[in-house]
């Protein structure tokens, strides 16, 4: 797979994220399933500045913060943000997201090591579809929410028009 092609396969898969932002009460930005959960505010917060924390790290072999464990207690953190805030944070950083990989060449993209937080020393490609599947497995989980939250969703809204 090439950087492009990546980021053609990311395109489709992250496309239904803003739908589904919109989807979400405006008055139910705290809401949780449990205690000890993200609020959705949250949850939307932390999808969309993944996007950058991953991008960054996975052109420049930086990483915002130094350890998992503090990626943990900085999650634990993540403020709970407003539907239009996410939105807006997550048009901004999944652009960055996809620029990304229309300025990554290919040999770079699929020989290139990182440094990675999550997986150790890992190939960029690999850690390109690590940050993916995060995005999509919290997609997965905000679809739960708003299931539970008594919002009206099916697959399309999940999966959009992946055809």
């Amino acid at each position: 797979m090439t950087s492009l092609q990546f980021r053609d396969y990311a395109e489709k898969q992250l496309a239904p994220t803003e739908p589904m932002f919109l989807l979400v009460p405006p008055d139910q930005k705290d809401w949780k399933p449990t205690e000890e959960s993200f609020t959705v505010g949250q949850l939307m917060y932390h999808m969309a500045y993944a996007l950058r924390f991953n991008a960054n790290g996975i052109l420049k072999n930086e990483w915002a913060l130094p350890s998992l464990r503090h990626v943990f207690i900085t999650n634990r953190r993540t403020p709970s943000a407003t539907v239009e805030e996410c939105v807006n944070l997550y048009r901004e950083n999944v652009k960055y997201f996809f620029d990304i990989f229309s300025i990554m060449n290919n040999e770079e993209f699929q020989t290139g090591e990182l440094d990675t937080l999550q997986l150790g020393r890992a190939q960029k490609w690999r850690m390109s579809l690590f940050a993916l599947e995060h995005h999509l497995n919290h997609k997965a989980e905000l679809f739960m929410y708003l299931k539970l939250m008594g919002v009206k969703v099916n697959s399309k809204d999940l999966y959009g028009a992946l055809g």
